[in-house]
């Protein structure tokens, strides 16, 4: 037995009389919602994209949980803004995307067959920096995942993605013309 006030059968909104009545509500539904994307999308635009872009091979091996690890840290971090391998792999249009639209790529493998970097490639993206993690001492296989391990691969990553040095300014840039023309 309930208890409370009598319970009413849900009214339809707004009260709908035929089919037809439906289906224009429904296009007048999903014409509004066409326009709000159109204008969502409009106003994205202008989002900054993400200065650098870090995908890791993040494989099954030791190496390949360093290589995710030293991307998830570059991402806390701020450094850079990991994204996923297997949506590069996959062709999802939203995550080539993004890679697209990054100004750096970062790729960060974890052993000698370079699959992240292929992965890319394979993709069509032909310019980014490698972080070869065995280039570091860190082999596939014999290098349990460690805090010293990973912290090393940050400082590559992070090597890697420094800005190059400026060359030091010649105050005079025409000295070696002036030399010349004095006969020197």
């Amino acid at each position: 037995m309930r208890i409370g006030p009598p319970v009413s059968p849900r009214p339809t909104w707004p009260p709908l009389k035929n089919t037809s009545e439906l289906i224009d509500l429904s296009q007048t539904i999903l014409s509004r919602l066409h326009v709000c994307l159109k204008h969502f999308m409009a106003e994205n635009e202008n989002i900054p994209k993400p200065t650098t872009v870090v995908y890791a091979c993040s494989g099954c091996s030791d190496a390949g949980e360093i290589a995710d690890r030293v991307a998830r840290r570059l991402t806390r971090e701020g450094a850079a803004e990991m994204s996923c391998l297997a949506g590069i792999g996959g062709r999802v249009k939203s995550l080539v995307l993004k890679a697209q639209k990054a100004e750096r790529i970062l790729v960060v493998d974890g052993c000698p067959l370079n699959c992240a970097a292929h992965t890319l490639r394979l993709a069509g993206f032909q310019t980014f920096e490698h972080l070869e993690l065995h280039k570091i001492g860190i082999r596939k296989g014999s290098c349990p995942v460690t805090e010293e391990r990973i912290s090393a691969g940050v400082e590559a990553a992070r090597d890697i993605l420094a800005p190059a040095p400026e060359a030091p300014c010649d105050p005079n840039p025409h000295a070696e013309f002036a030399l010349v023309e004095a006969g020197v």
